[in-house]
């Protein structure tokens, strides 16, 4: 839908979601609801509460990097956020949790340039994976379960071909149901992912429990070979595959840890 100035509204049909320019600017500028701090990104996401919907979270598209002071949120074109929704609407379709995306709301700055925001319904009694290493997760005796369910979730999410650009504890929910999957801004979506994809999507993973944990390998040789099992469940050549993927990366990471040490000592 489309309204005046450069506005662009694309709404889940059926639901009672208005097209207030004066509303949906504000969210825009973060100005409404309140600030949910379990998710991770580069600004807080916001909770609002809608007329027979429900709770709901805004996500302000925001740049990264070197030029993030300059262009913050200014973007060329609309095809991130309609990106985002495609890739939501068919892992969704794939029978993965992550949250229904309720609207995608774009306001036109200059010609070809977009500001933007996702509504995307709240997930109920959920936390971060960060979170709950900060919490259920102090426990080792709890690490095995949720190693089982994160596994698990993220096998079926490649299974269904999504790359996820920034696999991170933060991106990941728990709660009652399972793990639900957050943020696919940047997402890739092919038909099949590549035994290096899925690899490299997991280091990415690992490298977020070391920080977030302060361990440089919070996983034994034990507890990773588990996870394997739990992510390629019955394939052996997928379990093989990643093992020996991964071991090389492994090695890689150990060894420049080791050369980065070095350097510190011997300026």
């Amino acid at each position: 839908m489309h309204g005046p100035g450069g506005r662009i509204w694309i709404l889940r049909t059926g639901l009672p979601l208005s097209c207030d320019p004066g509303r949906w600017d504000g969210r825009l500028a973060g100005r409404e609801g309140r600030v949910l701090t379990r998710e991770g990104g580069r600004a807080p996401s916001r909770v609002i509460l809608l007329d027979g919907i429900g709770q709901a979270v805004v996500r302000r598209y925001l740049h990264g990097g070197l030029l993030a002071g300059v262009t913050r949120d200014l973007f060329v074109g609309a095809q991130r956020p309609v990106r985002e929704l495609e890739a939501s609407e068919r892992i969704r379709l794939s029978g993965i949790a992550t949250p229904e995306i309720l609207a995608v709301y774009l306001r036109r700055s200059f010609p070809g340039f977009y500001r933007s925001c996702i509504l995307s319904r709240l997930v109920p009694q959920a936390e971060n994976l960060r979170q709950w290493l900060g919490r259920a997760g102090r426990d080792p005796a709890r690490w095995g379960p949720m190693l089982d369910q994160v596994a698990r979730a993220l096998s079926s999410l490649h299974d269904a071909g999504c790359l996820h650009r920034d696999l991170n504890l933060g991106n990941l929910l728990v709660n009652p149901t399972g793990i639900w999957v957050l943020d696919l801004d940047g997402a890739v979506m092919k038909d099949v992912l590549a035994i290096p994809e899925r690899g490299s999507n997991l280091m990415r993973l690992y490298r977020s429990l070391c920080k977030e944990s302060g361990m440089k390998e919070p996983l034994s040789p034990r507890q990773r070979a588990l996870f394997l099992r739990h992510y390629a469940r019955r394939d052996r050549r997928l379990l093989g595959g990643l093992s020996l993927y991964l071991r090389a990366r492994w090695a890689r990471e150990g060894l420049r840890r080791a050369v980065s040490r070095r350097r510190s000592f011997h300026p």
